[in-house]
C-alpha cells in the first residue's frame, strides 16, 4: 500500500500544481466559503484567505471551478488499483497534510 499512497500524494500534487498560474481572488474564497457547512465555514474564515490559498479543499474549488476537474485528472494519473483507492476512500490526498500546498 505505501506505493499505491505514493503514486496518490504524486499525483495530487501534480493536480494541486496547476493551481499556481491560478490568479487565485477574494471572490474564489466567498464563493468556496459559502459552498462550506457552517463549522467549516467558520473555522476557514478566522484563518482568512492568505492562509486558505496553501488549502488543498480550496485549490480544488478554485480548479474545478475552472474546469479542471480533479476526479479526471485522478484517472488519467493513477494506476488503476491507485485510482481505486483513492476513489473508495473518500478522494484523499495521500499523504498530503492539509495546507501544505503552496503556491
Amino acid at each position: 500500500m505505501p506505493d499505491l499512497l505514493s503514486e496518490i500524494t504524486r499525483a495530487a500534487k501534480a493536480y494541486y500544481a496547476q493551481a499556481s498560474s491560478l490568479p487565485l481572488t477574494a471572490t474564489d474564497f466567498y464563493d468556496w466559503l459559502a459552498s462550506l457547512p457552517d463549522a467549516r465555514r467558520a473555522e476557514v474564515t478566522a484563518r482568512g484567505f492568505a492562509a486558505s490559498q496553501a488549502e488543498p479543499d480550496f485549490l480544488r474549488f478554485c480548479l474545478e471551478w475552472r474546469g479542471q476537474d480533479m476526479w479526471g485528472f485522478m484517472a488519467g494519473q493513477l494506476s488503476m488499483a491507485a485510482f481505486e483507492l483513492w476513489e473508495a476512500n473518500g478522494q484523499f490526498n495521500g499523504d498530503l497534510p492539509a495546507n501544505s500546498v503552496g503556491r
